[in-house]
């Protein structure tokens, strides 16, 4: 989940109708979720009906019938879109002396049962949670990704050559958000 618990927010539809709920971001099943006051957590309906989700002061676009939302994250005259997405990846079985191996010959199953589906569980498994941030500027009606300087000046055409020095001398780091921020503004001050 992007926060830790969830957080009170708001949904406005593109009909201009408003809900307040219980909200959180799903990064592996790429979802809005709500929770409804007797706890059970739902996906939100129909996303492309609504036109942008509230969680405190942060506001996320759905941009698919799926229900995958882009974070909107203002950078100067402009604003750009960041879409989180988390994988879990093993780091491998409990072996000895306290470690983990990826290649442990070992196997031991659980299954848990919940709502007709059977989940097999590997009990001894230890896993790490892995966040790859995609950016994205929009254009037109369209979202177009960038994840490096160069890919960033091919959208701010005609300035590409200013947003790789920048870049450089600024030791961007597209791993970290408020670096994106900070150049991403630096190329909307450029036009």
């Amino acid at each position: 989940m992007l926060f830790p618990q969830f957080q009170k927010g708001t949904v406005i539809f593109k009909s201009g109708a408003r809900s307040s709920a219980s909200l959180n971001y799903s990064m592996t099943q790429q979802e809005m979720l709500f929770m409804e006051a007797d706890s059970t957590v739902m996906a939100l309906a129909d996303p492309l009906d609504i036109s942008v989700v509230i969680i405190g002061e942060r506001r996320f676009i759905p941009v698919t019938s799926a229900g995958v939302c882009y974070e909107e994250i203002q950078a100067g005259k402009g604003s750009f879109f960041v879409n989180q997405k988390a994988t879990l990846l093993s780091k491998g079985k409990a072996s000895a002396y306290g470690g983990y191996s990826q290649t442990s010959s070992t196997r031991q199953l659980g299954t848990y049962h919940s709502d007709g589906t059977t989940v097999k569980l590997n009990p001894d498994e230890k896993f790490v949670l892995n966040i790859k941030n995609t950016y994205y500027l929009k254009s037109g009606n369209s979202y177009k990704g960038f994840y490096s300087a160069k890919t960033l000046g091919k959208l701010f055409k005609g300035h590409g050559a200013e947003i790789e020095k920048f870049a450089t001398e600024q030791s961007i780091n597209f791993s970290k958000t408020e670096d994106v921020v900070r150049i991403v503004e630096y190329g909307y001050g450029l036009m």
